[in-house]
């Protein structure tokens, strides 16, 4: 919603598991809670879901949804960008979720590489960059809302510069 120009209101997660172990459960929780404390929005509910037979034990997956608020006039559209506009970059803290498929076909993970294998590119274990926290952007780019007038924002997933970018 941020990269829309909006203000984040509330969030919705979703959890699924194979056991419910409310431990793990409540450390995920108080995470995305965190998360949404970080963003300025409110953890206003969610669900978990137990299923045996589809995910195993120890496994989780993770889902959210979230609401904002952008008056219609300043709603961001990449169509507003014209030849010559100056581009912004915020540093990324590591790979993020989405960068998870281009670490397995980088590292050629299928064919034998291991997280516990050291990357020298990375200098240190490739699980290790895997687990570096993703940093949230919502702050800063809010601020910068605040005192630049932004014509687009891109958020750069699978595909890179060239697939994100106008």
């Amino acid at each position: 919603v941020v990269c829309a120009g909006a203000q984040p209101l509330f969030f919705l997660d979703y959890i699924a598991c194979g056991k419910n172990n409310p431990e793990k459960i409540a450390e995920i929780v108080k995470g995305v809670a965190d998360g949404c404390v970080e963003s300025g929005c409110a953890l206003i509910g969610g669900e978990t879901a137990e299923m045996p037979g589809f995910y195993p034990e120890d496994e989780y997956d993770l889902a959210g949804f979230t609401v904002g608020i952008v008056d219609e006039e300043k709603i961001l559209d990449k169509n507003n960008v014209k030849a010559g506009d100056i581009i912004i970059g915020l540093t990324s803290s590591g790979v993020h979720s989405n960068g998870f498929s281009l670490v397995r076909k980088v590292f050629d993970i299928d064919a034998g590489t291991t997280l516990q294998d050291y990357a020298d590119v990375l200098g240190k274990p490739l699980g290790e960059t895997l687990l570096t926290p993703t940093r949230l952007y919502v702050k800063p780019v809010l601020h910068v809302l605040k005192e630049v007038n932004v014509k687009s924002i891109a958020h750069i997933t699978g595909g890179g510069f060239y697939e994100n970018l106008p």
